[in-house]
């Protein structure tokens, strides 16, 4: 960290800096190894890494004024012995109480009734914890923890060279296209692709930058600083999901594992019944799913070799006699043994709209522009016409340029395509609603072998048994996901240092199943004092169930296929080993008699969906079969949040379908 920097992210006063290094050390506290303990990992502590200042200076990148103040308060509502005592019955100044005292106060937070408390703790625990296991930059010494783990990142492998595609760059003077693409993932790349061919001056914008597979070494914390929306810290309002979301250059491609699941033929009935998209249950829908797959490689006869991680999962699927399938790749030539596709694929076997439909777009003409975050979409006479960008120069400075056009696509994803369309003064009252996430909750089951779950393909394997738990298709899908140790640290309940420090000294031998729910229930996505995109989302009583459902079900597999324990991930860590006998379906109650509450365990989101939802009126959508906005002509959404609902499967074979399917309207349409 350089001085300029440190500078900049010393937002904290002295006393409140003070309070947030003794957070840390009670989160991650030295302490004296015990005979089943190792004592390299016990003997650390945060600030053996100076990790109160990374924290602070990742908390600088990513809150917004609100945020810090509310941050502040915080802190310094912890000095006050009255706060202190009334709301977790432990008097005395924080940074005065002993260790002990403190560790019982902040697990009192953790599982606290009242839900601002609640998230006050997740918020600032998440963060910490994932830092200390992550945190693995090139100048300085290798993290003394992932010795601990058996962690190690891949060797470096055998790089596929990008082609190259020549980066726009720009100075004051306005531009001018036929189409301005706004997003480079799934819908925008193929957008590019499609409209460049027939023959339109395309110019796509992203607003994160690009890497190619040389800046791809498997380091979690420089790919979430690089490669995430809000350096992977994006959460939804009350704090109560994690919403992890790609931004730069190929957006969630750049960052997805590679799955490519196609729309579940029950879901595209319910988009063309219920909410008329007209078409997309027929062929022309299907070809535009076989046009996607071929340009990606997709082989649904290819076999990748399952990781450990995977092959627990299917064991245990297949003893209790779960349905299991394979799930096929969008990486052709991988090998299958990296495991660090959400990092960045650093061999370029994964096809990365970057590698493809971007590239083809770029060979026939389209220009594309990193680092432009387009502050609105500018109108005339009921017709898009450009938009205003702001460009980030690479040397802390901006300039704002305007782009002229014949029309506008928006595919800059869920959260910040609705953004954009309030910004820019539109009203259709769907704009924004019907955020839908696919909630996610993983499991933890600890082995007698190594699991490694941070090697090897991730998500070859799924099971839909329950997949429709309402009768209208509405339910979870168990799959494994890719643990490093960052997010293994984030996933593992803390009720104390030294509780939280044996289970992660276990991590070698923790596999993981997650539960992803296609959730009925949406969201809303609105903006903040400052124009920027706020996520609000809560945990609707039909989808806690199909989540608690999962969640249940996930552990019976792990029991299934022989964990020494089964771990699900509430606050206080229900635990169940077999050898020490009881009811496992005992213990399941148990868990669900806890609950679900909000900050009370770690929810993600990978997939967000359906926020200016496509539909045959504008009563139920905000842009219509085609893709056009109803209220302005020529401007078209082609991302996620058209999807009329949740696809219930991995959403990002659907959004470049869909956008290779509207593509093809929209360039007989111009």
């Amino acid at each position: 960290m350089s001085d300029q920097t440190s500078l900049e992210a010393r937002f904290l006063l002295t006393t409140e800096r003070e309070t947030l290094v003794a957070i840390c050390d009670t989160l991650i506290p030295a302490l004296e190894a015990l005979p089943d303990e190792d004592p390299r990992l016990m003997g650390l502590s945060a600030s053996h890494m100076n990790l109160a200042a990374i924290v602070e200076q990742a908390l600088s990148g990513t809150l917004d004024d609100d945020g810090r103040t509310e941050l502040r308060q915080f802190l310094r509502m912890l000095e006050e012995p009255a706060f202190n005592g009334v709301t977790a019955g432990v008097w005395g100044m924080f940074s005065g109480l002993t260790l002990e005292a403190r560790t019982r106060l902040l697990y009192a937070f953790s599982t606290h009734r009242l839900p601002p408390v609640r998230r006050a703790f997740a918020g600032l625990s998440r963060l910490v914890l994932s830092l200390f296991y992550s945190l693995d930059l090139p100048e300085a010494p290798p993290n003394p923890t992932h010795a601990v783990l058996g962690y190690e990142r891949s060797p470096q492998p055998v790089r596929h060279e990008d082609a190259p595609i020549e980066l726009l760059s720009v100075d004051d003077r306005p531009i001018s296209c036929d189409v301005l693409i706004v997003g480079s993932g799934a819908g925008g790349g193929v957008a590019a692709a499609v409209l460049a061919k027939a023959g339109y001056d395309v110019l796509v914008v992203e607003k994160g930058d690009r890497f190619t597979t040389h800046d791809f070494d498997g380091r979690e914390f420089m790919a979430q600083q690089r490669l995430y929306e809000q350096q992977g810290a994006l959460t939804s309002a009350d704090g109560s999901i994690l919403l992890l979301a790609g931004s730069t250059l190929g957006g969630g491609t750049a960052v997805s594992w590679a799955g490519g699941l196609r729309t579940p033929a029950e879901v595209l009935e319910e988009w063309e019944r219920t909410y008329g998209f007209d078409g997309v249950c027929g062929p022309e829908y299907q070809r535009s799913l076989d046009a996607v797959s071929e340009r990606l490689g997709l082989d649904p006869a290819r076999e990748d070799a399952p990781s450990v991680n995977t092959q627990v999962f299917e064991a245990g699927l297949r003893t209790l006699e779960y349905g299991v399938t394979r799930i096929p790749r969008m990486a052709g030539h991988c090998a299958g043994d990296c495991g660090a596709c959400h990092f960045g694929c650093p061999t370029g076997a994964k096809r990365t709209t970057a590698r493809t439909f971007l590239q083809d777009a770029h060979d026939r003409g389209a220009r594309v522009l990193v680092r432009a975050h387009v502050e609105r979409i500018n109108q005339r006479a009921g017709e898009a016409c450009g938009a205003l960008l702001r460009v980030d120069r690479g040397d802390g400075r901006r300039r704002d340029i305007e782009v002229t056009c014949k029309a506008v696509v928006v595919a800059a994803g869920a959260v910040n395509t609705p953004a954009l369309l309030l910004r820019s003064g539109l009203s259709n009252p769907n704009i924004g609603r019907n955020l839908h996430l696919h909630p996610t909750v993983a499991t933890a089951g600890v082995f007698p072998q190594p699991i490694r779950a941070w090697q090897g393909a991730p998500m070859t394997r799924l099971s839909s048994q329950f997949a429709n738990l309402d009768g209208r298709g509405y339910g979870v899908r168990l799959m494994n996901a890719p643990a490093h140790p960052g997010m293994l640290s984030f996933a593992t309940p803390w009720q104390s240092g030294r509780a939280h420090k044996r289970r992660m000294q276990r991590g070698e031998a923790t596999a993981n199943i997650i539960a992803i729910t296609r959730d009925r229930d949406g969201g809303r996505v609105t903006l903040d004092r400052s124009g920027r995109p706020r996520v609000g989302y809560t945990l609707s009583s039909h989808d806690a169930k199909h989540v608690m459902v999962g969640m249940q079900e996930a552990m019976r597999v792990h029991l299934a296929a022989g964990a020494l324990e089964v771990r699900a991930p509430l606050a206080n860590a229900p635990t169940y080993r077999p050898e020490q006998g009881g009811s496992f379906n005992e213990f399941l109650r148990g868990v669900e008699q806890a609950g679900l509450r909000p900050n009370g365990f770690p929810l993600f989101s990978a997939h967000q969906m359906s926020s200016s939802r496509i539909a045959g009126s504008p009563k139920l959508g905000a842009v219509n079969p085609h893709g056009e906005s109803w209220e302005l002509k020529h401007l078209f959404v082609l991302d996620g949040s058209a999807l009329p609902t949740s696809s219930g499967v991995n959403p990002m074979l659907t959004i470049l379908g869909v956008s290779h399917f509207l593509s093809q309207r929209i360039a007989a349409l111009l």
